[in-house]
């Protein structure tokens, strides 16, 4: 992955923390944690699927609804 990607995937994923604090009213750290332990996280990353194409809003709901399996 180059440098570009790592940029804009890390920014996507700011986005999403901003929106899961926001959606759940959990502080940013709590909303990092949500992110990052969800098996979407991997899928984005390794850019499995397209994911990261997805709106910020849909992949911030996805990793809700798996938190609240």
């Amino acid at each position: 992955m180059d440098k570009i990607d790592r940029i804009t995937r890390d920014m996507k994923y700011a986005r999403i923390i901003v929106l899961l604090a926001q959606m759940q009213q959990i502080p940013s750290d709590q909303a990092m944690d949500m992110l990052y332990t969800s098996p979407l996280f991997e899928i984005i990353d390794h850019g499995i699927a397209d994911l990261i194409c997805r709106s910020d809003q849909y992949l911030a709901e996805e990793i809700i609804r798996y938190h609240k399996q």
